[in-house]
């Protein structure tokens, strides 16, 4: 499928009006990774504006991202990567919530220290046949599951 990607990791400072100015486009990967402002009103804009779009989602270390932001994505129809690692805010509700909905379309995630996210979530997560993804030092690292499927990479951040 056609699409832009908007990576934004660099832009520490970036504010939420990115997202009226790019409501245009078809945005399929969007990277916050990092960004201080980043919120869970900023995912309730990238669903307003992109959810028929949008197939990655990073806000890897985005503190102020917490369960009602990540609950807001199960309205992205076509979500197949995300990465909520450092989010320390989100917790079991909400990912459940967007495992259950994105089934169909969700392949991999990435939650490593996400406190409130418990063991018996990750064990679901691994059930339902998700990738997790684990951040290392040169980027991301494939963690497979005990039946040892491997699912390609299409999308890299």
């Amino acid at each position: 499928s056609s699409g832009i990607n908007a990576e934004y990791g660099g832009c520490r400072n970036l504010n939420g009006e990115w997202t009226v100015s790019l409501s245009y486009c078809p945005l399929r990967v969007i990277s916050l990774a990092g960004t201080w402002y980043t919120n869970d009103e900023t995912l309730s804009d990238i669903v307003t504006f992109f959810g028929d779009s949008v197939e990655c989602v990073n806000v890897d270390k985005c503190y102020k991202v917490s369960d009602e932001g990540v609950r807001r994505l199960v309205f992205c129809r076509s979500l197949r990567v995300l990465k909520i690692s450092g989010c320390f805010k989100v917790g079991d509700g909400s990912v459940g919530a967007v495992v259950e909905e994105c089934g169909r379309t969700l392949r991999q995630i990435a939650m490593d220290d996400c406190r409130s996210i418990s063991l018996s979530m990750l064990d679901r997560v691994r059930g339902a046949g998700l990738l997790l993804l684990e951040g290392g030092k040169e980027g991301v690292e494939e963690r497979w599951d005990d039946i040892g499927r491997y699912l390609k990479r299409d999308i890299l951040f």
